[in-house]
């Protein structure tokens, strides 16, 4: 009898663990539908402003609309791009000269 409570208790805990797996599985994938979805918003709002500049440029200095605009959408899309890479490779350099570690503790001690 008790091994069959054991196999019961078994069983319910594997279903446990498939559903857990399952819902953490969903739920990265959407994260990286964001992070494609907040990318590709990054792009739009670089090239819209790198538009606007261009627009500016050409009408004010007589500076070539598309070079402009090529230039500064680049600009406005690498230059913030790039500080957020660096503060987040700063983070992980003094996360890891603190002693902070990113492995997961045993639940047991």
């Amino acid at each position: 009898m008790a091994k069959r409570v054991d196999d019961g208790n078994a069983r319910a805990e594997e279903e446990r663990a498939r559903l857990a797996r399952e819902t953490m599985r969903r739920a990265l994938w959407r994260l990286n539908v964001l992070e494609y979805l907040i990318l590709l918003l990054a792009l739009l709002l670089a090239l819209a402003g790198g538009a606007l500049v261009a627009w500016i440029l050409s009408t004010a200095a007589s500076f070539p609309f598309r070079l402009t605009w090529g230039l500064t959408s680049l600009l406005l899309f690498i230059v913030p791009g790039g500080s957020v890479y660096l503060r987040e490779l700063r983070r992980g350099r003094s996360r890891r000269d603190h002693g902070v570690k990113s492995e997961p503790k045993d639940p047991h001690g």
